[in-house]
């Protein structure tokens, strides 16, 4: 899928001074948003956090095929104190985004250059949970949105499946009886 950048965000990354950001957003029922720097920025009218060096992403694989691949992300050090937090809130089917970006070189202020870029898009998979004494690890498997298309559909064409999608119909009311039918063609 084609995709473009602003001139903006094309210029700084081809610039010899390049100040590179990744964000991630997990949607909870409270969406947790955060960046890796530090401090807050604002990225589509949303505060993200910044995560500084807790945050790591694993490679993002991107292919011209339909094809559905995930990444890792792993977020470490974090005080036990607020691992509670992470095993009420973490539900496998969550959405995730994760974006790149750049800030401005010409001053410290973190000023983000363009919008960023939407690197990935996907389901929170599995959340596997480390403890070491006072800090945990967190690592969450993101799958890609594509996956849906591998898992095969559990719907038959019964009377009792279509009743749960539309409760009124009588379409497949009589299906279970032509299971059994003897039905004679021609003559009898």
């Amino acid at each position: 899928m084609a995709r473009s950048i602003g001139s903006s965000f094309s210029t700084q990354i081809s610039s010899n001074a390049v100040r590179p950001f990744y964000a991630v957003k997990l949607d909870y029922s409270t969406p947790l948003r955060l960046w890796t720097g530090n401090g807050e920025i604002t990225i589509n009218s949303e505060i993200y956090i910044g995560s500084a060096n807790i945050m790591s992403i694993s490679q993002v694989n991107e292919t011209g095929e339909i094809k559905a691949s995930g990444i890792n992300l792993t977020f470490s050090g974090i005080p036990t104190a607020l691992l509670s937090n992470a095993l009420t809130e973490t539900q496998q089917g969550t959405d995730c985004e994760v974006y790149f970006g750049v800030l401005e070189t010409s001053s410290n202020a973190q000023a983000i250059v363009d919008n960023p870029y939407q690197i990935f898009a996907g389901i929170v998979d599995v959340v596997s949970i480390q403890e070491d004494g006072d800090t945990s690890t967190i690592q969450y498997s993101i799958e890609n949105k594509l996956i849906s298309l591998e898992r095969p559909l559990d719907f038959r064409y019964t009377d009792q499946d279509q009743k749960f999608f539309f409760p009124n119909d009588k379409g497949l009311e009589f299906v279970d009886d032509l299971q059994d039918k003897n039905i004679v063609w021609g003559g009898g």
